[in-house]
């Protein structure tokens, strides 16, 4: 009972905070999700603890996370999106390589073991599609080239890191890595990206067919959403983070003709669902990181400064590669640097697997929170400056 009545106080104290923190954001000309985030710090456990870890709110943040990049995936011409894949590749193996190496020797620069390094490298190749996403649909910018590329370069991005992160993995436990190991991790993801995407399409329009003569109400929206699911929770078995099924569902579903029926759907259980993950991500930030007053925090805080540097400055020289006509090539840098929510899985796998102490993660934590924080601002300043 007692923990009934602690969940629901956490949920409604989320929604809360978020509607307020959203609106003040906007209201200073912002991204809502800007807003969310620092909801998340007030009500965390750094301010006022109202909110802590729970099973149940992670569970429905992931969820949110889910819904967010279906979402997405079904407002994307997925001819356009493949049209753009030449330059999404470009961009992803840059977005990963230039971060991995510039956070490799800066770890080893202030006497972190070789282990730590390479794991840190590998936290640092992660690109969060859900934030970045979520500022072009704001906008209304998710039809233009440079949020194509980003799009198909962040699902890339997760293949290779998912690669990454697997040869780093068996690094800690002292397995073997081997060439052949690596090119089966890789191949299994892409084989079945495409396979899911095929597949899809081929099947999802003779279902919803049927469905369609169907008298009940939103059935078209449910098996929609269940299709999410079936893709997302089968994305998790060959290693990718359910997200990528989530965008491959969506993508797949922006096909049919019943697309824009799912659109109009899914609004109320957008509104609920997304804006718990940007505030829980949030509410792992502790501010008592920042306080340069604490003298243990000094070179914690200098060694956060020097990596948010590295991350950002990594991923963006990765919209350099693209040398297409009239695409704003630092609007697609800048795209690529929120870490977010892939990057706390990766820092979380290296805290668990006893490669980072706490105060270790914990600068790791507040980079991929700077980078998070400082994108939607930057994106909402060079997208008011395009012509619509």
């Amino acid at each position: 009972m007692h923990d009934m009545f602690a969940f629901l106080i956490a949920l409604v104290s989320i929604l809360f905070f978020a509607k307020i923190f959203g609106e003040i954001s906007l209201k200073l000309g912002q991204s809502t999700i800007v807003g969310e985030l620092l909801a998340g710090i007030v009500i965390g456990p750094s301010v006022l603890g109202l909110v802590h870890e729970m099973e149940s709110l992670s569970a429905i943040s992931e969820l949110g996370a889910i819904i967010l990049l279906f979402e997405v995936g079904l407002s994307t011409d997925i001819r356009e999106f493949l049209k753009a894949g030449v330059w999404a590749t470009a961009v992803a193996v840059v977005g990963v390589v230039a971060p991995y190496c510039l956070g490799y020797f800066v770890f080893l620069h202030f006497g972190f073991t070789n282990i730590q390094a390479i794991f840190t490298g590998a936290v640092l190749t992660a690109t969060s599609v859900g934030i970045t996403a979520r500022v072009f649909m704001d906008l209304n910018r998710l039809e233009t080239q440079e949020a194509k590329i980003v799009l198909g370069a962040a699902v890339i991005d997760d293949v290779i890191g998912l690669a990454i992160l697997a040869v780093v993995l068996k690094l800690v436990q002292g397995g073997t890595v081997t060439l052949g190991t690596v090119a089966s991790i890789s191949g299994t993801a892409i084989l079945f990206l495409i396979l899911s995407i095929l597949a899809g399409i081929l099947i999802a329009p003779s279902i919803f067919r049927i469905v369609s003569r169907m008298k009940q109400d939103h059935v078209i929206f449910i098996v929609g959403i269940s299709f999410c699911f079936i893709i997302s929770a089968f994305s998790t078995k060959v290693g990718l983070a359910p997200i990528v099924g989530a965008f491959v569902a969506g993508l797949v579903l922006s096909t049919i003709k019943q697309s824009e029926e799912i659109k109009r759907d899914i609004k109320p259980i957008y509104a609920f669902f997304v804006p718990i993950f940007f505030v829980l991500m949030g509410t792992k930030v502790d501010i008592s990181t920042f306080n340069p007053f604490v003298a243990a925090n000094r070179e914690i805080l200098v060694l956060i400064t020097i990596l948010f540097v590295v991350a950002f400055v990594g991923k963006t020289i990765a919209g350099v590669v693209v040398f297409k006509k009239g695409i704003d090539r630092f609007l697609i840098g800048v795209s690529m640097v929120p870490r977010g929510e892939v990057g706390l899985i990766f820092a979380g796998i290296g805290l668990k697997n006893n490669v980072f102490g706490i105060k270790d993660y914990s600068a790791l934590v507040a980079v991929i929170m700077l980078t998070t924080f400082i994108t939607p601002i930057i994106l909402k300043y060079l997208l008011s400056r395009q012509k619509d």
